[in-house]
């Protein structure tokens, strides 16, 4: 017969195996019950080649696939391939574009799956004609020099028109210069099979003119001068003045009333420069006496002016 011994230890290696039974039952049933939202979201792909229609392989084109407000893009190497990952897969058409400067875009509707593939062909634009500025580039996109024009013209174009601002249109032969200062439209169009088309513009910002500069000074007290400079510019607008002292920038303004308070004791070189919005510059130079040697000198010429008229006056 059992002793109790042997019936207690048979009784908790029960109680073991039971539990351990349970618990994998359990956690067996609940990955099985694991709601759909728990779930990881599978993603699609979307591959294949771009290519001209004479199958050249087209380098740096734009694939874009566009899903629920958002969208994806790969670039084509130089085989052509690219591949758009990260695209949520779901039943429903996605629109995909391809596009690349100087070929007609295209784009087209697919059911995208997790690894689709689609072939673009791009058909290169028969006309191109757009103008090429040159000129000395300032800041601000603002040229501070003529600017030549000239057209870049490929494809079968028959004639180039072109206008300045408000002026008459005039046909393209060779390139020219435009030298006035000012923020200018430029016009363009082309003619090509007897069919013109449609106008197209750019800005084209000129300021060949310098900024005007007025310095003055007031003293506040013995050793405090106020510099002021008084610049305007008509065509790109001041940008900034900068308050030199003694060689070493003291200060910079870019707002109006463009001053600076100099304070110390002694004289001083004090310089403005200011510059317009296009990176053109003027300066102007003072000098100023600060402190106890401006008393000093003021007392000396005092005293001297006394008695000076001292020693003229009749016995």
């Amino acid at each position: 017969m059992l002793s109790k011994n042997h019936i207690v230890v048979i009784f908790i290696l029960a109680i073991i195996f039971l539990s351990q039974t349970a618990g994998y039952a359990l956690a067996n049933s609940s990955s099985q019950l694991q709601p759909p939202f728990m779930m990881s979201e599978q993603e699609a792909t979307l591959s294949g080649y771009v290519t001209d229609t004479l199958m050249n392989p087209l380098n740096g084109a734009l694939v874009r696939v566009y899903f629920h407000g958002t969208y994806e893009e790969n670039y084509s190497n130089s085989m052509g391939y690219y591949q758009v990952t990260h695209i949520p897969l779901c039943y429903c058409l996605k629109n995909a574009t391809c596009s690349m400067p100087g070929y007609q875009p295209q784009w087209v509707l697919l059911s995208i799956s997790e690894n689709t593939t689609y072939d673009f062909i791009l058909t290169s634009l028969n006309q191109t004609c757009y103008p090429v500025f040159n000129g000395t580039m300032g800041t601000g996109g603002w040229y501070i020099s003529c600017v030549n024009v000239s057209f870049v013209i490929n494809g079968d174009i028959d004639a180039v028109f072109y206008k300045v601002d408000g002026g008459l249109w005039t046909q393209y032969v060779e390139s020219f210069k435009i030298c006035e200062s000012g923020l200018h439209a430029f016009y363009w169009y082309y003619v090509y099979q007897s069919n013109a088309s449609e106008t197209q513009s750019i800005s084209l910002l000129i300021d060949r003119d310098y900024p005007e500069l007025h310095l003055s000074s007031a003293r506040i007290s013995i050793n405090r001068i106020k510099i002021s400079a008084e610049t305007t510019d008509d065509i790109s607008g001041i940008s900034r003045v900068e308050f030199v002292v003694d060689g070493v920038l003291w200060y910079v303004d870019y707002t109006l009333p463009y001053e600076s308070v100099i304070d110390g004791i002694g004289i001083h070189h004090v310089k403005a420069v200011t510059f317009d919005n296009a990176g053109n510059s003027v300066n102007s130079t003072l000098i100023t006496s600060l402190g106890y040697l401006n008393l000093s000198h003021n007392l000396l010429s005092f005293l001297f002016r006394y008695f000076f008229h001292q020693c003229i006056r009749p016995l």
